[in-house]
């Protein structure tokens, strides 16, 4: 994920759905967080000894949640719009682009993502991991090989979309 200023591709719908987060976090996940670290507090008042773990899980609950509004802001900040329709023009697979491919004997699809969007298990891997990166560029019919720490897998491009 981004820490910089480096430009964040998106789509027009990704972008839409990181602004939507980024409004729950602000306002429910914060109300809730801070509901956590009050319970916690009320429970010090009673010397309960499960308080302290409730209390650091409660402030643990608030860093992470600040993390993510920091990373979307800067996600949304830099922020450029994916013109989609070029994308499934192209015959290149990009940021954007759902490539199709033929790995260890399996078809398999991938969406590749900036990595704010990111979600292996949903088929959208990043432009910036082993996979998405060795896609990027690459036509119908390409073969890339991949390192993976379970050893080096070979990827035929079969479709682009």
């Amino acid at each position: 994920m981004t820490t910089d200023n480096s430009p964040v591709p998106l789509t027009r719908g990704a972008y839409e759905e990181l602004q939507r987060e980024l409004e729950r976090l602000r306002t429910e996940g914060r109300r809730e967080i801070a509901e956590e670290i009050r319970d916690a507090r009320e429970s010090e008042l009673d010397q309960d000894e499960d308080v302290i773990p409730a209390f650091e899980a409660a402030k643990e609950d608030q860093a992470f949640l600040e993390g993510r509004i920091l990373q979307i802001e800067r996600a949304l900040a830099n922020a450029v719009i994916i013109d989609e329709e070029a994308v499934r023009a192209s015959d290149t697979a990009q940021v954007g682009s759902t490539v199709v491919v033929q790995v260890d004997g399996a078809e398999r699809t991938y969406r590749i993502v900036s990595a704010i969007e990111a979600d292996a298990a949903a088929g959208r891997i990043s432009d910036d991991s082993p996979i998405g990166a060795a896609l990027l560029g690459r036509k119908r019919g390409d073969t890339v090989e991949v390192e993976a720490p379970a050893g080096t897998h070979r990827f035929t491009v079969k479709e682009l979309r």
